[in-house]
């Protein structure tokens, strides 16, 4: 099932495809399990709560239609693009664990679109990402 992800101007930035992350041309992005967002090489990314994804530094990047999460009130928002032809789904990778929240924060500095495509394209984790690894306990 194809579900929009708005970024804070409420337009189509990326897709859920039940648990597959998207970019808006359909290409396989990361994955959604639980409150966690991973790439594809299943890095933590991200937390996705009540509709509302954050980034690493668990600042908003997006949201879904009627999402229960925002605590700021939505953008109107604006009409989907078409569809895209979606290749077939990647094979989960194992997942790595995740670091500790932080307490939440306003908008990302991090467009929704580039943040989805770098953690599709990056060989490495994004920087956040990797400084959050970093602080986990032990």
């Amino acid at each position: 099932m194809l579900t929009w992800l708005y970024d804070e101007a409420g337009r189509a930035a990326a897709i859920l495809d039940e648990f597959c992350l998207r970019t808006l041309g359909g290409e396989a992005a990361g994955f959604v399990f639980g409150l966690s967002a991973f790439s594809l090489r299943g890095e933590h990314i991200g937390w996705f709560e009540d509709g509302v994804l954050y980034d690493v530094d668990n600042q908003l990047l997006g949201f879904l239609a009627g999402a229960r999460g925002m605590a700021h009130d939505f953008p109107a928002l604006l009409a989907p693009p078409p569809e895209p032809v979606f290749g077939k789904r990647p094979t989960v990778p194992t997942l790595r664990a995740r670091p500790v929240r932080r307490p939440a924060g306003g908008w990302s500095r991090h467009g929704l679109p580039g943040y989805i495509d770098a953690s599709a394209t990056l060989a490495t984790p994004l920087p956040a990402a990797r400084a959050a690894l970093n602080e986990l306990p032990g």
